[in-house]
Parts: structure tokens; sequence; C-alpha cells
């Protein structure tokens, strides 16, 4: 039984999943198994992983269900004692799987090790922005924050295609969100109840490339996007949390919708915005965010004058 189970979901990645494929099946750590879900795929992805021949690797296909139930086809197929995500057009340096097991190996307590990454064509370096947020390496336990962005950014340390972790643990957390076919904020869904719930190991050190040119799902204008289902759908978070983390918990909800609902009434979208307010009472503790809030709902022609207040500030500002 392999130690690993790397499970790639996949869907309409045929240019890219073989530059993903490889940089699994090329990795330092042999020990893993690798699992491919193709997800109703319309292209040539499903022939591009058939050209692999590699015995570690297998798929199966199931009718199109989104990214959250796809990684959960791959969870229910997995048989090792971690497991590793790893997006079709997405890649992993090869040390990757090396790193991050012997790290679980080493910290029986660790959920789960979450590294930074290189974003984008230009394969920029984000470690130093989530040095910038207050992160650290080595274990970790949110209720470590100190202030309240760092808890606001502590969620972003973790993402599917840089996270190694203990299967068992995901499974009980009930895994990926996969109703209404899910494609925006799916995963963060899983690993919210992970960090609310579980010491991590934050690894900064960059082991994965993050590419940009093929993320269409959940892009689109802001206005049009459905809310992300920890704000839709957060009472299973609820559940699970630890009594001793749930006003931590409720503090990160009511920042994440307070942030959100001001991007929604930016854009005109009171409705939902008011939406957020009414569904968490407890964003009213951040006053000054707050009290802008609630003018923007109250008087939202004056938003366009205020955003050129503001715009004419950060001018003058800037003035030498």
């Amino acid at each position: 039984m392999p130690e690993v189970s790397v499970i790639v979901p996949l869907y309409n990645k045929g240019p890219y999943v073989v530059r993903a494929l490889r940089s699994v099946l090329g990795q330092t750590y042999p020990d893993f198994e690798l699992i491919v879900v193709d997800d109703g795929s319309t292209d040539n992805g499903p022939e591009q992983v058939r050209t692999s021949g590699d015995p570690r690797l297998r798929m199966v296909r199931q009718a199109n269900a989104g990214p959250g139930a796809a990684r959960n086809r791959g969870l229910a197929e997995a048989t090792g004692r971690y497991v590793a995500f790893l997006d079709a057009d997405d890649e992993w340096l090869p040390t990757y799987l090396e790193r991050t097991v012997r790290i679980l190996d080493e910290y029986p307590r660790c959920a789960a090790v979450a590294s930074t990454y290189f974003l984008g064509a230009d394969k920029t370096d984000i470690t130093a922005k989530f040095r910038g947020l207050g992160m650290t390496e080595g274990p970790w336990d949110i209720g470590m924050c100190r202030t309240r962005r760092e808890l606001r950014g502590a969620v972003y340390a973790v993402n599917s295609s840089t996270t190694t972790a203990r299967r068992c643990i995901l499974e009980a957390c009930g895994g990926f969100y996969q109703k209404d076919h899910c494609t925006l904020g799916e995963d963060y869904y899983l690993w919210v109840q992970v960090l609310f719930g579980h010491e991590i190991y934050r690894l900064l050190e960059p082991l994965v490339w993050y590419h940009l040119e093929a993320s269409e799902l959940g892009v689109g204008p802001k206005s049009q996007r459905p809310l992300e289902p920890v704000l839709t759908d957060p009472e299973p978070i609820r559940r699970r949390c630890p009594p001793e983390r749930r006003t931590l918990l409720e503090q990160w909800l009511a920042q994440f919708a307070l942030a959100t609902a001001h991007e929604l009434a930016a854009l005109g979208d009171v409705t939902r915005a008011a939406w957020l307010r009414e569904r968490f009472p407890r964003m009213k503790k951040y006053r000054w965010e707050y009290g802008k809030l609630a003018l923007k709902l109250a008087a939202p022609s004056l938003i366009p004058r205020l955003r050129g207040i503001k715009s004419l500030l950060r001018g003058v500002r800037n003035v030498p």
C-alpha cells in the first residue's frame, strides 16, 4: 500500500495535464499512487492522461460534478496514509512530496503541511508576502494569531495544490464542499475546518508552481459570482469546530463576511451585502468598517463619490 495518494482532478485541462503529471511522476519521493479523477471532460485531457504508462497512475471517470466532488472521489479511491492534491494545470517542484512527507512523519501532531509557491508566468515567489502577513515556519495553531490581520490572512496559507495532509483528518472533516456544483471556495470550506480544528505545519519554501493561464473556475465579475459556501452554509463548519476555537471561528467568519459585503456594496450589489450584514451580526464588533458598510448600504448613490474621494486622498499622500 503506498504511503501517499496523489489526487489530480481533471476537467478540460488537456493542454496542461501532462505537465502536471510529469511533475508528480518526477518526484524524488517514489512511494505514491497517482489518481486522476476525470470530472466529465469534453476535451482530450483523458487521452493525454493515458499516454503516461506509469503503473502508479490510474484514472477514474465520472459525470461532471465540480472540483469538490472530483477531489472527494479521489479521497474515496485513495489508499495512502497521506493525501496530496494537485490541480491539473499546476506543477510541483521535484522535492515537494519528499519534504512534506518527512515533515508529517516528524510532526505527528500536525494534520497537514502547506508550502509556499511560485505564482504565474513570471514565477513570482510569494513567500515574502506570506511572511508579511505574520506567517512563520513550523508547527502552528490558529489560536496563535495575535492580530485581526493575522487571523484574516491565516487561511490563505493553505492551498489545495500546496498541501499534503493526513487522509483520516480530511475524511473526518467531510471532505471538500460539493453541493450545487460549487466552483468557488469549495476547497477553503475544508481547509478552514482543518485550520480551526488542528495544528498544521507552515513551510515557507516555494515547492509548487501555481499557474494562472487556465484558472477559469470561479472567475468572472465579482458581482456575478456566487457567495462562497463558508458564508452560505457555515453550520457544518461550526459543528465540527472544537469548543475552545468557536469564538475565534466566529471572529474569522465575521471578518470574512464584512470584507465580502464591502466588495459587493462597492459593486452596487447592496442586496447580498445587506444579507451578509444580517447573517453575521458579529461584524458590528468592527465598528469603523461596519460603519462604512452601513453608510454604503444606506446611501449607495454615494459610493462612486466616496471612491473618488479615496483616490484623491491617495494621490495627495503620494505628492512629494
